[in-house]
């Protein structure tokens, strides 16, 4: 009887963690937006902000095109974050169980070439630059290091600004 009931819950133990079916982390809701997933592979979205009266300027004019490139700056250094990631350093002191010092500094570093700006607008006290990068466009993606699943690559006509 002893060796049953060890089996028994030995067995329901078992057959508990072998099915995901009942785990939520595994379950999904519906069926994916197969269109949404393949787009947003490979596509970054970012968005700048950029307070207006916190910008250095004589008049409302040069504070707002402060904030313009403010708000820019912004959005390619979200970009940046979500491309490379952040590098986070911290310092803490504690004396006497006591929490004395604590500091927290980031760092992003890297080029992000061939974004372009969805949005720029003035709302409220803020400037908010919306900015995207379709990975899709990047002529380094034919590279086999970039490029291992074979995705099409769609060629952007070139174009001379003055």
């Amino acid at each position: 009887m002893k060796y049953y009931l060890s089996a028994l819950l030995a067995l329901s133990l078992l057959s508990a963690c072998s099915s995901s079916n009942n785990n939520p982390f595994f379950q999904t809701q519906g069926k994916p937006d197969v269109q949404a997933a393949t787009t947003s592979d490979h596509t970054f979205n970012a968005i700048g902000y950029a307070p207006i009266d916190g910008q250095p300027g004589n008049s409302f004019e040069v504070k707002m095109l402060n904030a313009i490139k403010a708000s820019k700056l912004e959005a390619y250094k979200e970009m940046a974050e979500q491309i490379y990631g952040v590098l986070l350093s911290a310092e803490n002191n504690v004396e006497d169980a006591t929490l004395t010092h604590d500091k927290i500094k980031t760092q992003v570093k890297g080029l992000v070439k061939g974004a372009r700006v969805l949005k720029s607008y003035h709302e409220g006290e803020f400037y908010i630059t919306e900015i995207e990068l379709d990975m899709q466009t990047l002529a380094f993606l034919n590279e086999a290091v970039f490029n291992e699943q074979g995705v099409t690559v769609r060629k952007v006509q070139e174009s001379v600004y003055y």
